[in-house]
């Protein structure tokens, strides 16, 4: 193999630490071209920096050394998820758990390509398999509750995501996700609690503020929930559907002048959109 190495000492200067690895990785395999290791490393480096094709190639190099290397075959399959290489990244996973069980990011990472096949119960699977090995794993037990979410088993779901926010404390994700498993649930009064608490957590995230605005018009607060909807286009002025909402509710309640009103603000807002060629909602 004929490796060329030239660089100016200007350039090493203004690399990064891992670039210069991947140097000197690319300078050892130029003796060595043979170490599989090296080259499994030099792939993870060109992943970190977001070289998919270069780290692609390197890990394909190092499992031709080495069949069974079951890192190169995790990493690669990873790799694959990343670049919507969905069965390749199945194949790679699969030898890679086989090889290294005890691997647990190789675990959640095939539960992910389960998911994105639409093979649920594997993905299931695949994802207990990591969490039995690493039970705080944040990642495995998101994707975990995802999982429940498509197969619309709700308790699960929840049960699962308020595992995940335990985890990690006020996560929004995952608070996120509780909701949505409430909402499904018709656990009214407990989604209703959380709405408040993310209302007061994330104060410049307006969906919080319409959710609670949309409770109180369902109870028949509705100047309660008028409040709410304007908290929501105070926060975001721009929101398009913020407008629309607040002006379908004043409607609703009889007040023209104040609905009209809203409706104008919506429409330009809509137009400026359609001007920059902005895809709207529905």
């Amino acid at each position: 193999m004929n490796i060329k190495y030239n660089i100016t000492v200007k350039e090493t200067l203004a690399m990064s630490d891992t670039e210069k690895d991947v140097q000197r990785l690319i300078e050892d395999l130029g003796v060595n071209p043979k170490d599989s290791q090296k080259w499994h490393t030099l792939g993870v480096a060109y992943l970190s920096l977001n070289e998919a094709e270069k780290a692609e190639d390197a890990f394909q190099k190092c499992l031709k050394l080495d069949k069974n290397n079951a890192f190169a075959h995790g990493d690669l399959g990873g790799l694959y998820i990343l670049r919507g290489k969905n069965k390749k990244a199945i194949k790679h996973l699969e030898k890679s758990v086989k090889l290294e069980p005890g691997k647990f990011e190789y675990w959640s990472a095939l539960g992910v390509a389960y998911f994105q096949r639409g093979s649920y119960d594997d993905a299931v699977e695949a994802f207990h398999h990591c969490l039995s090995i690493n039970p705080a794993y944040y990642d495995a037990v998101v994707s975990l509750g995802m999982t429940y979410s498509k197969m619309q088993l709700w308790e699960k779901a929840l049960e699962t995501h308020t595992r995940a926010e335990k985890i990690s404390p006020n996560s929004y994700h995952a608070l996120k996700a509780i909701a949505k498993s409430l909402r499904h649930l018709n656990r009214t009064e407990e989604l209703e609690q959380l709405y408040h608490r993310m209302h007061m957590m994330f104060p410049k995230d307006p969906s919080f503020a319409m959710y609670l605005g949309q409770m109180a018009f369902d109870s028949g607060k509705t100047e309660e929930g008028l409040k709410y909807y304007r908290k929501a286009i105070e926060i975001d002025s721009e929101s398009l559907i913020g407008w629309k909402i607040l002006s379908e509710a004043l409607g609703k309640l009889g007040r023209k002048e104040e609905a009209q009103k809203a409706h104008e603000k919506y429409k330009e807002i809509e137009d400026k959109l359609k001007r920059a060629n902005v895809r709207l909602f529905g």
